[in-house]
């Protein structure tokens, strides 16, 4: 629910009145990072950059520039004092005039690249990138006797109580017998062995059934956005098929592993990348689809006009930008430029990431490469609820 709440307060956040500039500040301090190694790391490099370029633009306002420069101090003193365990693996400040707006918040996903601005309100899009990235996962680890579910949230793995489930096999015991005497033809009955066998497989598809239910339940329960699954050979194949189809949908990838006697952390890090890996693909898909859909005249948005209309008629269920992409204002319609001088914001993009977060759209941002269909749809795109 970590996320949940954040978006909450960003919402609140772009409500406050801020009575004067924000600065918005996006380090990227990851220790992992090779860049951040040396005594003087990568990311207090780029905020002095940052900062010192934004102190260094004059708009022939003295009293604004003068804030400004407070701000931009107030921001170096406060990132530079905060512990190692305070920065995480990347961080965002949010400063607005005689402390109006003041929001500091860790994370453990690292953000795009280290970035600084200063606008009439806080710049909130790589924020919410950072919260998509990191949508609260089930991680199901699946071994022949034994399963358990995880949670990861924001680059955090941790255990869930009653959320191991392991085979039990009652009074069934392997028997032998007696060996068969020197010379003897065997009958074509069933060895022992192999009822045995049989049994135990009966047994195990039963527990990945009542298993598979039982995960359903506890991740619909826990408010899962997505699940990911780990198991060795046909393992995986066979939990799918018993999972309800609701939740099959959310089953974002089975990795062939087996991750069953790992803790919860080394677990989370051996499928981070296929964690990253599985967001590229639902987005890719979802850019792709809401493309389609929209030449198709279906439940889909494609391009900053149509996209500004959906939003502002509260029928976006999914928003996908790409915040690097320069639009050209002149190129929209009466109808887009109006929404973006009432959203009150400097850029296409952020009126987009704005209308978005009030209307309690979900917010993804995403390169070309990372979602193709975006290039042809001049950086927006967006599935709708209706």
């Amino acid at each position: 629910m970590k996320n949940q709440r954040r978006i909450e307060e960003l919402r609140e956040l772009i409500d406050r009145d801020s009575e004067g500039p924000v600065l918005s500040v996006f380090c990227r301090t990851d220790p992992r990072d090779p860049a951040n190694s040396s005594e003087t790391p990568a990311w207090s490099i780029a905020l002095k950059n940052g900062l010192s370029h934004i102190c260094g633009f004059h708009e022939g306002d003295h009293g604004k520039e003068q804030v400004v420069r407070k701000l931009c101090a107030d921001a170096e003193k406060r990132l530079s004092a905060a512990s190692a365990a305070e920065r995480g693996r990347s961080v965002a400040l949010f400063l607005g005039a005689g402390g109006t707006v003041d929001s500091f918040t860790t994370f453990q996903i690292p953000v795009r690249q280290d970035f600084a601005t200063v606008d009439s309100g806080p710049v909130v899009w790589p924020m919410l990138d950072v919260i998509d990235r990191g949508q609260r996962t089930g991680l199901i680890l699946l071994s022949q006797d034994r399963i358990r579910l995880l949670e990861w949230s924001d680059g955090h793995t941790k255990d869930l109580e009653l959320s191991t489930f392991d085979l039990e096999l009652g009074d069934w015991h392997e028997y032998r017998g007696p060996a068969r005497p020197q010379g003897t033809v065997a009958g074509g009955g069933v060895s022992n062995i192999s009822a045995y066998d049989d049994r135990v497989e009966v047994w195990r598809a039963r527990f990945l059934k009542a298993a598979a239910k039982a995960i359903a339940d506890s991740a619909t329960e826990l408010g899962f956005d997505r699940l990911v699954a780990a198991a060795e050979g046909e393992l995986g194949a066979g939990f799918n098929e018993a999972l309800p189809a609701d939740m099959r949908s959310r089953l974002a990838t089975t990795v062939h592993l087996n991750l069953i006697d790992l803790t919860a952390a080394e677990a989370g890090a051996a499928l981070d990348p296929h964690l990253r890996q599985a967001w590229r693909d639902e987005v890719s898909g979802d850019g792709a689809r809401a493309l389609e859909s929209s030449r198709a005249g279906g439940r889909g948005a494609a391009g900053p006009d149509l996209v500004l209309a959906a939003l502002g008629e509260g029928r976006v269920e999914h928003l996908i930008i790409d915040p690097y992409l320069e639009t050209d204002e002149e190129e929209l319609d009466a109808a887009s430029r109006e929404a973006i001088d009432q959203a009150g914001e400097a850029s296409v993009q952020e009126a987009l990431v704005e209308l978005a977060l009030r209307t309690g759209a979900r917010v993804t941002s995403a390169s070309v490469e990372e979602v193709p269909a975006l290039g042809e749809a001049n950086g927006a795109l967006a599935i709708l609820r209706y």
